[in-house]
């Protein structure tokens, strides 16, 4: 078995997320930093199918943080990382 870290850093996405009157009716850009690390069968394979697309994460990530708004950021963030974890089974550690 081996392990893959995955580490995107400084995504800006716009969201309503909060609970002050300005936050919830002007918006606010917000900055976020994963780290992930996920578990393989196979290292040599050069095959996409075997390792986590990047740009497949960056989506779930956006479409996680913009598909509700939450009050409180750490509702939103276990809302991401939980959509993580039903995405993909071989991750093994998150820190957002």
């Amino acid at each position: 078995m081996y392990t893959h870290t995955i580490k995107l850093e400084k995504l800006t996405f716009f969201g309503f997320h909060g609970l002050n009157k300005q936050e919830i009716e002007s918006g606010q850009n917000f900055v976020l930093t994963l780290k992930l690390d996920y578990n393989t069968i196979d290292n040599s394979s050069d095959d996409l199918k075997n390792f986590i697309d990047y740009i497949e994460l960056y989506d779930l990530l956006k479409n996680s943080f913009e598909e509700k708004r939450f009050n409180l950021l750490e509702s939103l963030a276990n809302k991401i990382l939980d959509d993580i974890r039903k995405f993909y089974k071989s991750v093994t550690y998150i820190k957002l």
